[in-house]
């Protein structure tokens, strides 16, 4: 995995908004080599001498969010975690394939997840306080995966929450959710 910069000069992941980070948020991610694959982001703006109070965010994929600009959802998650008092953002996703459209996700889901993916969730799970399952309705060809990257989450043994419930039981996107949405527990599996 390579740190920093999104390689996109590798792999386009489609999207037109980037969106700059606030003031005194530091952001960073991890990449596969290739750039097709983003395991990690983060937005850190904890101050000076305090530790920090950190939330990870699962969603369906990845898109444009890098170390240095954000994308609309990026940008709502981290709206909730500093209206609910964290200090830090992590943010993985389900499958960490880089596509803004979900249409654009390879079809094969063991080419739409990497291997690195399963172990990056896990080990922000362990880094996190709360950890809000965000990813929306997934092709049911990806259920295998979901379950996977669920199951590996849950082994943290940090709470499990989530902002809703789409119809098919799996976890609202916020992107359009109301800025005052309560979280919930999540079912999981």
């Amino acid at each position: 995995m390579s740190g920093g910069a999104a390689p996109d000069h590798l792999h386009d992941p489609g999207g037109k908004v980037r969106l700059r980070l606030p003031d005194g948020v530091i952001g960073g991610a991890a990449y596969s080599d290739c750039g097709r694959y983003r395991q990690m982001l983060s937005r850190d703006w904890t101050p000076e001498g305090a530790a920090p109070r950190t939330v990870l965010f699962v969603g369906m994929n990845p898109s444009v969010a890098s170390a240095e600009v954000s994308d609309p959802t990026c940008h709502r998650e981290l709206g909730f975690a500093r209206d609910w008092g964290f200090t830090r953002y992590l943010k993985g996703n389900v499958l960490d394939w880089r596509a803004t459209s979900p249409k654009d996700i390879p079809h094969d889901p063991a080419e739409a997840c990497s291997a690195l993916n399963i172990p990056a969730l896990r080990e922000m799970a362990q880094e996190a306080e709360l950890v809000v399952m965000a990813y929306g309705k997934l092709h049911a060809r990806y259920q295998p995966v979901v379950r996977e990257a669920l199951c590996a989450i849950a082994q943290s043994g940090r709470p499990l929450k989530c902002l809703g419930l789409n119809k098919d039981g799996s976890a609202k996107h916020p992107l359009y959710l109301r800025k005052d949405t309560a979280l919930m527990d999540y079912p999981g599996l």
